[in-house]
Formats: structure tokens, C-alpha cells, sequence
């Protein structure tokens, strides 16, 4: 409820202000739309950080470094919406922020790879994958960001996919983590669902990606359930962005100038519509990625070969689509 009301009242302002973002070829919308809605997810879910902290679900150094990089990334994600952040100074901050987020998780994930277990904590060549592998995720969260409703879909679909396996493999305080703050995204999307009153905008897109890399890395450091059951959630975003983002390196094209050539935004382009592109994301994640993730969990040391497998999978359906090619 807090999070629709906030929702409803950033509309509100920006509509004063005639802070809105206009249809252009880069653009899959066609209406002059208000953004920033975002600003209420991170706004509540930031604040859900002191209970957590106070109750000991948590550690509180990692709650009082979540409070303080997601602030930034907030504030820095609204500077890139209402005013002109260079784009080169917006990935130093999110390198920055993934390097400080790092160190304040208590320890960083163990991996299973082809039997053996990996320590990443003592594993130094891994630090700058994790690292780049963090960052991507809050790049590629804003690259997906591109349609009424699906960036929101997504979160709520991780989140409560997540809950579902902290209630079966415990610990259960963090199945209230994931619910509490898929709540803050729910409130959101009750404005942003097809057709879209308000876009979430870069401070929500960009605090999100922030937001679900924080949490996996630290429920990987403090839980028994498999940080892949997390990424395999996140495949279809993952395997769209990023084969979109090599077909436009290998086709010369120039990656920082703004596109719609991602496969959710040519299916959206076919279907005329974003309402079943949006729905349909949501359904195969329900349908395929939720059981997978369970998967993870329940068969140790698997997780890394279902999502292997399923980014495959939807890494060529996204090329077939013409993920990243400019068509004449």
C-alpha cells in the first residue's frame, strides 16, 4: 500500500513538473509517460533495511552498507533520469559501489564446479568476475527495462521464487526478506502494468539490479540455498542482453547509443502490444525458471549446468529473434 501510494504521488509531481519522457525511435512506447516511479521501490525497500537489521535476520554491517550503496545508486540512477550523467561516469560508480558491496558481505559464495568447491573468498582470480558479473547485472537490469511492466515482473518473479525456496530449504527470515521486498515492487507495478501510467526510470532499474546481486551474494554467504537459484531466475534477462550486446560488438555497432533491439523489444514490436510480452516473460518464468531454480537446491552442485543449459536455450531464441541486428 505505501508503495502504490508513493507510486501514485511521484506521478503526481512529475506530471507538475512535465517530467516526462517522449516517444522517440529509440523508445518502445508512443504516449508521453512520467518516470521515476522506480524512486518508491528503492525508497521502501531501503527502509525495510532497519528491520532487518534490528530483528538479527541479518548481518547489520551488511544492512548499514545496503542502506548506504543503495542510496547512491538511487541517487545516481535519478541524476541519469532527470539530468545528464555521462555514461562513463555512471559504470565508475557502479563498479565502486560493487567493490564496496563485496567487502561487506561477511563471506563471498562457495562454488561447486565439475565436483570440486571453489572458496571465491580465497579464490582471487574470481573477484574481478564477480565483480563485472554484479555491474553487468545492473546494466543489463536497465538495458531491460525498455516495456511497460517487464522489469517489475521480473523482480517479483525472482523475489518470490526465492521465497518459495527459502520456505522449502530454509532459513525461513529470509522468505519474509524476499516477500517484504517483492511487496515494494508490487505497489509499483499496479502504475506501470500495460499501459503504463509511470516507467520506473533509471534510479529503480539501476537500485534493482543493485538490489537482487546484494541479497544473492549475501544469502549465499549466511544460507545453505544455491546463489544459482538466484542467476537461474535471472536467465532470461541475462541470456537477452547479453546476446544482444554481442551481436552489436561483432556487427561494429556503437554499444553506448541507446537501441530497441533487445528480443523482448522485437516481440513487442511484432505483437504490437507489451501486454503479452510482458505476460509471456512472466509465464516462462513461472513455468520453466521457478522449477529449475528449485532444482538447484534440491540436486547439490546442479545449478551450474541448468543454468548453462537454459541460457543456451534462450540465448538462441533471442539471436533467432534478431536480438542486437538492425534490420532496413
Amino acid at each position: 500500500m505505501a508503495s502504490c501510494g508513493l507510486t501514485y504521488g511521484l506521478r503526481k509531481w512529475a506530471l507538475s513538473r512535465k517530467a516526462l519522457v517522449q516517444p522517440s525511435e529509440r523508445c518502445s512506447h508512443t504516449v508521453p509517460t512520467p518516470h521515476g516511479g522506480g524512486i518508491a521501490i528503492g525508497v521502501l525497500a531501503l527502509a525495510l533495511t532497519v528491520p532487518f537489521a534490528i530483528s538479527n535476520w541479518v548481518p547489520d554491517l551488511s544492512m548499514g552498507a545496503m542502506l548506504a550503496l543503495g542510496l547512491v545508486m538511487l541517487a545516481v540512477g535519478v541524476w541519469d533520469d532527470f539530468g545528464d550523467l555521462p555514461a562513463k561516469l555512471r559504470l565508475g560508480v557502479h563498479l565502486v559501489v560493487v567493490v564496496l558491496g563485496m567487502l561487506a558481505i561477511p563471506t563471498l559464495p562457495v562454488f561447486s564446479v565439475l565436483g570440486f568447491e571453489v572458496d571465491s573468498s580465497s579464490a582471487f582470480l574470481l573477484w574481478p568476475i564477480l565483480v563485472l558479473g554484479w555491474a553487468w547485472l545492473i546494466n543489463l537490469y536497465n538495458f531491460m527495462d525498455g516495456i511497460d511492466g517487464l522489469a517489475a515482473v521480473q523482480a517479483i518473479v525472482v523475489l518470490g521464487g526465492m521465497a518459495l525456496n527459502f520456505a522449502i530449504w530454509g532459513p525461513h527470515t529470509w522468505t519474509w526478506i524476499c516477500l517484504l521486498t517483492l511487496a515494494s515492487v508490487l505497489g509499483f507495478v499496479i502504475w506501470n502494468w500495460p499501459p503504463a501510467r509511470i516507467f520506473m526510470g533509471d534510479g529503480g532499474s539501476g537500485f534493482l539490479g543493485f538490489a537482487l546481486g546484494f541479497l544473492m551474494l549475501l544469502s549465499a554467504s549466511t544460507t545453505t540455498v544455491s546463489m544459482w537459484s538466484w542467476i537461474i531466475l535471472l536467465t532470461l534477462f541475462i541470456a537477452d542482453a547479453t546476446t544482444t550486446l554481442f551481436v552489436r560488438l561483432l556487427t561494429g555497432q556503437n554499444v553506448l547509443q541507446a537501441h530497441r533491439l533487445h528480443a523482448y523489444q522485437k516481440l513487442a514490436q511484432r505483437a504490437g502490444s507489451h501486454l503479452p510480452v510482458t505476460s509471456g516473460y512472466g509465464l516462462v518464468m513461472l513455468i520453466v525458471l521457478l522449477p529449475a531454480s528449485m532444482v538447484a537446491n534440491a540436486v547439490p552442485g546442479s545449478g551450474v549446468w541448468v543454468f548453462a543449459l537454459l541460457f543456451a536455450v534462450f540465448s538462441s531464441i533471442a539471436f533467432k529473434l534478431g536480438a542486437g541486428r538492425q534490420e532496413l
